[in-house]
Protein backbone atom coordinates (compact mmCIF):
# COMPACT_ATOMS: atom_id res chain seq x y z
CA UNK A 1 0.00 0.00 0.00
CA UNK A 2 1.41 3.39 -0.96
CA UNK A 3 2.59 5.40 2.00
CA UNK A 4 2.67 2.42 4.36
CA UNK A 5 5.60 2.14 6.70
CA UNK A 6 6.49 5.79 6.41
CA UNK A 7 6.81 8.14 9.34
CA UNK A 8 4.29 10.83 10.14
CA UNK A 9 3.67 13.54 7.58
CA UNK A 10 4.42 16.37 9.93
CA UNK A 11 7.34 17.09 12.17
CA UNK A 12 8.21 19.76 14.71
CA UNK A 13 10.18 22.55 13.06
CA UNK A 14 12.29 23.16 16.15
CA UNK A 15 11.71 20.58 18.84
CA UNK A 16 13.50 21.26 22.13
CA UNK A 17 16.27 18.88 23.14
CA UNK A 18 14.40 17.89 26.28
CA UNK A 19 10.76 18.81 26.12
CA UNK A 20 7.40 17.23 26.54
CA UNK A 21 6.20 14.94 23.81
CA UNK A 22 3.17 12.86 23.01
CA UNK A 23 3.69 9.16 22.42
CA UNK A 24 1.20 7.42 20.19
CA UNK A 25 0.85 3.67 20.38
CA UNK A 26 -0.95 1.82 17.60
CA UNK A 27 -4.29 0.39 18.66
CA UNK A 28 -5.07 -3.29 18.38
CA UNK A 29 -7.38 -2.57 15.45
CA UNK A 30 -4.70 -0.61 13.66
CA UNK A 31 -7.14 2.26 13.08
CA UNK A 32 -5.22 4.86 15.07
CA UNK A 33 -1.56 5.71 15.27
CA UNK A 34 0.04 4.77 11.96
CA UNK A 35 3.43 5.45 13.50
CA UNK A 36 4.84 4.14 16.77
CA UNK A 37 5.63 7.62 18.08
CA UNK A 38 4.95 11.19 17.20
CA UNK A 39 6.75 14.04 18.89
CA UNK A 40 5.78 17.67 18.85
CA UNK A 41 6.43 20.69 20.98
CA UNK A 42 3.23 21.46 22.91
CA UNK A 43 4.34 25.06 23.32
CA UNK A 44 4.23 25.50 19.52
CA UNK A 45 1.14 23.39 19.03
CA UNK A 46 -0.26 23.31 15.52
CA UNK A 47 2.23 25.89 14.24
CA UNK A 48 4.85 23.09 14.28
CA UNK A 49 2.99 21.04 11.65
CA UNK A 50 4.79 20.54 8.36
CA UNK A 51 3.39 18.28 5.65
CA UNK A 52 5.09 16.55 2.74
CA UNK A 53 2.84 16.99 -0.32
CA UNK A 54 4.27 13.97 -2.15
CA UNK A 55 3.53 11.78 0.87
CA UNK A 56 -0.02 13.14 1.09
CA UNK A 57 -0.63 12.27 -2.56
CA UNK A 58 0.72 8.75 -2.04
CA UNK A 59 -1.51 8.00 0.95
CA UNK A 60 -4.77 6.10 0.95
CA UNK A 61 -7.88 7.69 2.40
CA UNK A 62 -7.48 5.61 5.59
CA UNK A 63 -3.87 6.78 5.98
CA UNK A 64 -5.00 10.38 5.53
CA UNK A 65 -7.61 9.81 8.27
CA UNK A 66 -4.84 8.72 10.64
CA UNK A 67 -2.79 11.80 9.81
CA UNK A 68 -5.82 14.07 10.29
CA UNK A 69 -6.33 12.52 13.74
CA UNK A 70 -2.68 13.25 14.54
CA UNK A 71 -3.12 16.84 13.34
CA UNK A 72 -6.19 17.20 15.56
CA UNK A 73 -4.27 15.79 18.52
CA UNK A 74 -1.62 18.43 17.94
CA UNK A 75 -4.25 21.17 17.54
CA UNK A 76 -6.09 20.15 20.70
CA UNK A 77 -2.90 19.25 22.55
CA UNK A 78 -4.36 15.88 23.49
CA UNK A 79 -3.26 12.28 22.89
CA UNK A 80 -4.40 10.77 19.58
CA UNK A 81 -6.33 8.05 21.42
CA UNK A 82 -8.37 10.70 23.23
CA UNK A 83 -9.14 12.54 19.99
CA UNK A 84 -10.00 9.28 18.20
CA UNK A 85 -12.43 8.40 20.99
CA UNK A 86 -14.46 11.55 20.29
CA UNK A 87 -18.10 11.56 19.31
CA UNK A 88 -18.67 9.69 16.06
CA UNK A 89 -20.33 11.18 13.02
CA UNK A 90 -22.90 9.18 11.04
CA UNK A 91 -20.07 7.90 8.79
CA UNK A 92 -18.43 6.22 11.80
CA UNK A 93 -15.41 8.53 11.98
CA UNK A 94 -14.81 11.27 14.55
CA UNK A 95 -17.16 14.23 14.20
CA UNK A 96 -15.53 17.64 13.84
CA UNK A 97 -16.89 21.15 13.49
CA UNK A 98 -16.60 23.00 10.20
CA UNK A 99 -13.98 25.46 11.48
CA UNK A 100 -11.70 22.57 12.42
CA UNK A 101 -12.30 20.98 9.01
CA UNK A 102 -11.36 24.25 7.32
CA UNK A 103 -8.17 24.41 9.42
CA UNK A 104 -7.20 20.87 8.37
CA UNK A 105 -7.84 21.63 4.69
CA UNK A 106 -5.93 24.93 4.90
CA UNK A 107 -2.99 23.24 6.64
CA UNK A 108 -2.78 20.59 3.92
CA UNK A 109 -3.16 23.30 1.28
CA UNK A 110 -0.13 25.15 2.70
CA UNK A 111 1.99 22.09 1.96
CA UNK A 112 0.95 22.33 -1.69
CA UNK A 113 1.48 26.08 -1.76
CA UNK A 114 -2.12 26.75 -2.73
CA UNK A 115 -5.69 26.54 -1.59
CA UNK A 116 -6.95 22.98 -2.10
CA UNK A 117 -10.61 23.80 -2.60
CA UNK A 118 -12.97 26.72 -2.84
CA UNK A 119 -15.05 26.28 0.30
CA UNK A 120 -18.16 27.70 -1.36
CA UNK A 121 -18.02 24.74 -3.77
CA UNK A 122 -17.66 22.11 -1.02
CA UNK A 123 -20.70 20.18 0.19
CA UNK A 124 -21.35 20.99 3.87
CA UNK A 125 -21.32 17.29 4.75
CA UNK A 126 -17.69 17.14 3.63
CA UNK A 127 -16.76 19.33 6.59
CA UNK A 128 -18.36 17.32 9.39
CA UNK A 129 -16.08 14.37 10.10
CA UNK A 130 -12.51 13.13 9.88
CA UNK A 131 -13.62 10.65 7.22
CA UNK A 132 -15.32 13.19 4.99
CA UNK A 133 -12.43 15.66 5.25
CA UNK A 134 -9.97 12.87 4.46
CA UNK A 135 -12.02 11.87 1.42
CA UNK A 136 -12.06 15.49 0.24
CA UNK A 137 -8.28 15.77 0.72
CA UNK A 138 -7.69 12.50 -1.16
CA UNK A 139 -9.91 13.53 -4.08
CA UNK A 140 -8.39 17.00 -4.28
CA UNK A 141 -4.76 15.94 -4.03
CA UNK A 142 -5.32 13.15 -6.57
CA UNK A 143 -6.58 15.74 -9.04
CA UNK A 144 -3.57 17.94 -8.26
CA UNK A 145 -1.22 15.13 -9.22
CA UNK A 146 -3.16 14.55 -12.46
CA UNK A 147 -3.02 18.26 -13.30
CA UNK A 148 0.71 18.32 -12.54
CA UNK A 149 1.32 15.41 -14.92
CA UNK A 150 -0.53 17.06 -17.80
Amino acid sequence: MAGSGRGPLFFPTAAPAAGPSVHVKPSDSGSVGSTPTMSWDPRRGPSAIQLDPAAVQAMSEVEIQRQVLEMLACLRRRPVQEVAAGAPHTDGTVAIDSMTAVWVIATVGKAFGRRLVRLSDVDRDSLRSVGSVSKLIKQTTASLSVMGAA
